[in-house]
């Protein structure tokens, strides 16, 4: 296999056992964001003004560091750091996570998993810490491949030398960019057919076998 010396992983559901960050917060404030994905999907609204409909149904006032909270139920998948670890062993200096899930999450797990590089969206505070209902747009959900083409450019390397990881159909475009994609205990059907390998396992250390 020719050498792929950057990897990038998704983030909910591929290292965390969550399958959805933003979806965990409409579980805690007990609203659903069925018809702003609809709309998304079919094109009807850009991704900022999704966020911002998502934010929209949460309660007026609602400060971030209830959010924080919530975030902070949410668990990195068993043997994440281990997995890591021997990446880093075998080579793979650069490591990141790209996600349209909250950086207040994946900053977390990126800290903890010694990430280089972390692309997630955020959420606007005022200076009293209450969300101002706007989102803070880096990733498009069905566009993650635009934030793998920067950094190829950025770094000056081919996409080919990217691997990326993921397990959903918004995961796509991304796997679709790099020169190697596995599809990590896959949730949807379309996600296997851009895939080089197929994990159908939630064992994050079964990428291992293929690196």
């Amino acid at each position: 296999m020719e050498s792929k010396k950057i990897i990038v992983f998704d983030m909910d559901g591929v290292l965390t056992e969550e399958i959805s960050s933003w979806r965990a917060i409409h579980r805690y404030f007990g609203v659903d964001n069925t018809k702003n994905l609809k709309d998304y999907m079919n094109g009807e609204i850009d991704y900022q003004e999704f966020m911002r409909r998502d934010i929209a149904n949460w309660p007026n006032k609602t400060h971030i560091r209830e959010i924080k909270k919530v975030l902070s139920d949410l668990k990195i998948i068993p043997h994440a750091k281990e997995t890591i670890k021997t990446l880093r062993d075998k080579g793979y200096n650069k490591i990141g996570l790209v996600s349209a899930g909250l950086d207040i999450l994946a900053n977390r797990i990126g800290s903890y998993l010694s990430m280089d590089y972390v692309f997630a969206n955020g959420l606007k505070t005022d200076k009293q810490g209450f969300l101002t209902g706007e989102g803070i747009y880096r990733v498009d959900l069905i566009r993650k491949d635009k934030v793998l083409k920067n950094l190829a450019e950025k770094l000056k390397i081919s996409l080919s030398n990217f691997v990326a990881i993921g397990d959903s159909k918004y995961d796509i475009s991304m796997l679709k960019a790099a020169g190697f994609a596995i599809a990590f205990n896959p949730k949807d059907e379309e996600i296997k057919k851009v895939a080089d390998v197929i994990i159908e396992d939630n064992d994050i250390r079964k990428i291992l076998n293929y690196l």
